[in-house]
């Protein structure tokens, strides 16, 4: 491995690509057959090209769909099946006990990488400075527009009130900044930092997980880097009730991580308010 520095690329680029530790990517699939598909053809390219070590595992989320065909067509790809629904982060969780990479790329099904060298992208950031655990990329709707909750913001007076009151204060960046979280339709973490806090919170059977794992991984010193330089197409809610899922996961995540029930409450409805008011 480079030399790291706490803020920039790895000293060493060449020896870097050269020595490159292996990245697990992984997809937990519901239902998602047909989009599937279309996503591992687009990562498989990506990695190709860029002389990065990789493996693919899919994991058959109890859903009825055969996925035997892509672990013979598709290299170094290995698919495995739930004998029931391990929801969201279950299933990633399921497939980070199957490698020992240093790294893992988790994607939704629905998501296609559309330019070069967007793994690497990812990677670089968390392989360039020691205490970025977690990266991820802009997500971009079919328009090719900026998808909106793609990150939270972590600094500034707005960002402060969303995360007091346990939601997010999202903008339009294109600029790599720190931030509160990254979407889990796209993220590249540190798998040793992933283990080290146990993983996706599996209580949080769909939504919420992904700003639950970057919390706790910020409250253990890590820090989650927001990359607008790799861009990634994400359909997205093409399985789930979005509204009835995120309801269900927005309660649990509040009495998690927030004790005082009516400061949180307070924050949320500030930081409702603030959406009608131009700053």
């Amino acid at each position: 491995m480079p030399a790291r520095t706490d803020g920039g690329q790895p000293l060493d680029i060449v020896g870097f690509m050269r020595d490159c530790p292996l990245i697990a990517v992984q997809v937990v699939n519901y239902r998602t057959r047909r989009y599937l598909e279309r996503c591992v053809h687009t990562v498989v390219s990506d990695l190709e090209g860029s002389s990065l070590a990789f493996e693919i595992n899919l994991l058959e989320n109890a859903s009825g769909e055969d996925l035997g065909d892509l672990a013979a067509r598709v290299a170094n790809c290995r698919v495995f099946t739930a004998a029931k629904n391990l929801g969201f982060g279950g299933g990633h969780n399921f497939l980070a006990g199957q490698t020992d990479a240093q790294y893992l790329l988790i994607l939704n099904p629905d998501v296609e990488l559309l330019f070069p060298d967007t793994v690497r992208r990812l990677l670089l950031p968390v392989a360039g400075a020691a205490r970025v655990k977690a990266a991820g990329p802009k997500l971009l709707t079919v328009d090719g527009e900026a998808q909106p909750y793609d990150h939270g913001r972590l600094h500034g007076f707005r960002a402060e009130i969303a995360l007091k009151g346990g939601h997010s204060y999202w903008r339009q960046t294109n600029t790599r900044q720190e931030v509160a979280w990254v979407s889990g339709a796209a993220m590249l973490v540190e798998r040793a930092a992933f283990e080290s806090i146990g993983g996706f919170d599996d209580r949080l059977f769909l939504y919420k997980e992904d700003e639950d794992l970057c919390l706790r991984l910020r409250d253990a010193g890590g820090q989650v880097i927001y990359e607008p330089g790799a861009a990634v197409r994400h359909l997205g809610s093409v399985v789930a009730n979005h509204h009835q899922e995120l309801a269900v996961a927005s309660r649990y995540y509040f009495s998690k991580h927030f004790q005082d029930a009516r400061s949180r409450r307070a924050y949320a409805a500030v930081h409702r308010s603030l959406a009608y008011v131009r700053l």
